[in-house]
């Protein structure tokens, strides 16, 4: 009783604050497991299997620029690239250590773009792990830098 009034009391503070609370998954033995994932997957779910390394943009003098990433993923799975919800490129995590990087040639402007890595479970073609942020060419304006984030006051 004192800990589903626990769990209700956490979860109703992660709303007014804004915070996504989720509930620990419990084994049959009643402990919360180390895993992502109880039961059986068919990819490996590492707490963080997506990191994004190296991010670099060369502009050229006319047309495209250069655009090279980099990181980490799950190894010997396809790594998916998006640049403002339009695939730029698909490379293959590496074995062993799951590197991978891409260059690209593409247009970006001084605006915001959102950058997307993702990979695919090729049996159930369902979400294996996933990275997204944000870029800009320009740096951000000094009322940007002192506002605060959305959400807080």
């Amino acid at each position: 009783m004192i800990g589903s009034k626990l769990t209700a009391w956490a979860a109703a503070l992660a709303v007014i604050l804004g915070v996504a609370y989720v509930t620990p998954a419990i084994t049959a033995e009643g402990d919360a497991p180390d895993a992502d994932v109880v039961g059986e997957a068919s990819s490996p779910s590492p707490k963080s299997p997506i990191k994004v390394g190296v991010v670099d943009y060369q502009k050229a003098d006319e047309g495209p620029g250069t655009f090279k990433l980099s990181g980490t993923a799950i190894a010997g799975k396809t790594v998916y690239i998006y640049l403002d919800e339009k695939p730029i490129a698909q490379v293959m995590a590496a074995e062993g250590d799951g590197a991978w990087s891409a260059e690209e040639k593409v247009e970006i402007d001084d605006k915001v773009h959102v950058v997307r890595v993702e990979q695919l479970d090729e049996t159930t073609n369902m979400m294996a792990a996933r990275a997204e942020f944000r870029i800009s060419l320009s740096p951000p304006s000094p009322e940007d830098l002192a506002a605060p984030p959305p959400g807080v006051e």
